[in-house]
């Protein structure tokens, strides 16, 4: 009976009203708020309050007034923002406890208001959260572990982690806490040094619902820039901090794998490719060869500032063909086109564009420079044959759902479209060194 109690009181909660007053000065407004009733029949208001001044906030507080259904009122409660302080322009997550458990259900809608003192300064983003993995169990928790460096000149002292979770409306679910685990028996980060934070989330109605998480660090000094994450995987549980799903070489040139770059490409892998039978496969055999070097090379850029650099100036460019290669994909999926086809479109995108840009350049030179002369017409029935081969392969595999046939087929696949083109740019740069001696 209490089950049944709960969930209709999720269903009302979820049409629950709000009416959001400014404040007299105009300084906040409130985002993404939701409602939900617990066990206990404790109504918990979330959301998230935003500074509209051009001052830093500190010792926010947040008034939520209840009213019921013919708008008699109810009961004031008050809390504190979830950040110390709010710096111009940004926001911290809140949630506030309707703590009379006798009239919970008779609550139809709330007002917002808040309080506050002028900080004396803005709060640093000194602060780095620089890696985190999350999962969600068969009982409904959630959990979160992440790692997080201070790079302030002094230590952060009374260190917290807070994650913010949201459902696919951006609605915010519920929040979790958790201090830094730093040296035995203190939550303070000394400068240099990096702590871990562990978050469980035990809503279980909640947490089911999750889109995405958002994860922010505070101290009394200094604060860290708010990442956002989208779980993937099995129980929507996510692995981001694992060497496994991390893209190591660039997180080591950018400093973090939450740098929007490295986000961008996570995003195409697991957006798009990994949401694909051919995709995940190509994915897969990539990996094995990817990991099988990328973190010693990656151990080796973080002591290596110019190859950082070289590596910085490649991701770039990647990003940009990753780009064109989701827009293909967008455009066969907008022409109802089945979304294994998409993947192939968007696969040979994106190696014919990394063939065109990466690898053709310097045989294209050569074959200027030093007069190379291919036997085209042997190269070109050779390369032709093996990109037929590659395609029949990806057909049959998308037919069978074999496994390791998709794996071989869209690696040789990608292989013989990155050589097709630098043998095509090769025969043309030859052709006009050519041309251009003939004219002389």
């Amino acid at each position: 009976m209490q089950s049944v109690v709960l969930i209709v009181a999720i269903a009302f909660f979820a049409g629950l009203t709000a009416v959001i007053p400014a404040s007299a000065e105009g300084q906040f407004t409130f985002h993404h708020q939701s409602s939900f009733l617990d066990e206990t029949r404790i109504l918990h208001l979330l959301g998230e309050v935003k500074n509209e001044s051009d001052i830093p906030a500190k010792d926010v507080i947040l008034t939520a007034t209840f009213h019921n259904g013919d708008g008699i009122f109810l009961a004031n409660y008050s809390r504190s923002s979830e950040l110390r302080v709010i710096n111009p322009g940004e926001s911290s997550p809140f949630e506030i406890l309707f703590l009379d458990q006798t009239a919970s259900s008779d609550v139809a809608n709330f007002t917002l208001s808040g309080t506050s003192q002028v900080a004396s300064a803005l709060k640093e983003k000194q602060l780095t959260i620089v890696s985190s993995n999350s999962r969600l169990d068969l009982l409904g928790t959630f959990y979160i572990n992440a790692l997080t460096r201070n790079e302030g000149g002094e230590a952060a002292t009374n260190s917290i982690m807070i994650s913010t979770l949201y459902d696919r409306n951006d609605n915010v679910l519920a929040i979790g806490k958790a201090l830094a685990e730093a040296i035995p028996g203190s939550s303070d980060i000394p400068s240099g040094s990096e702590a871990a934070f562990g978050i469980a989330i035990t809503e279980k109605s909640q947490t089911s619902k999750i889109s995405r998480y958002s994860l922010v660090v505070d101290s009394d000094q200094y604060l860290s820039d708010l990442v956002s994450i989208r779980p993937t995987g099995p129980g929507l549980g996510s692995s981001n901090g694992g060497n496994q799903s991390s893209c190591l070489i660039a997180t080591a040139a950018f400093g973090s794998e939450f740098a929007p770059q490295v986000q961008e490409l996570r995003a195409f892998r697991d957006g798009i490719a990994m949401q694909t039978f051919a995709g995940a496969n190509f994915m897969t055999s990539f990996n094995a060869w990817y990991y099988s070097f990328s973190p010693a090379i990656a151990d080796y850029e973080r002591q290596s500032p110019a190859l950082q650099s070289i590596v910085r100036v490649g991701v770039y460019p990647l990003i940009g063909i990753l780009d064109l290669s989701a827009l293909a994909y967008d455009v066969v999926s907008f022409a109802g086109v089945n979304s294994e086809v998409g993947i192939v479109v968007a696969g040979l995108t994106a190696s014919s564009l990394i063939g065109l840009v990466f690898f053709a350049p310097i045989p294209a030179l050569f074959a200027i420079i030093k007069n190379w002369r291919w036997n085209a017409p042997l190269i070109g029935l050779a390369s032709a044959l093996t990109w037929l081969v590659a395609a029949a392969t990806v057909a049959a595999a998308s037919l069978t759902s074999i496994q390791e046939l998709m794996m071989f087929g869209s690696g040789l696949l990608v292989l013989s479209t990155i050589f097709t083109v630098v043998i095509l740019v090769v025969q043309r740069a030859s052709r006009l060194r050519n041309a251009l001696f003939s004219r002389n």
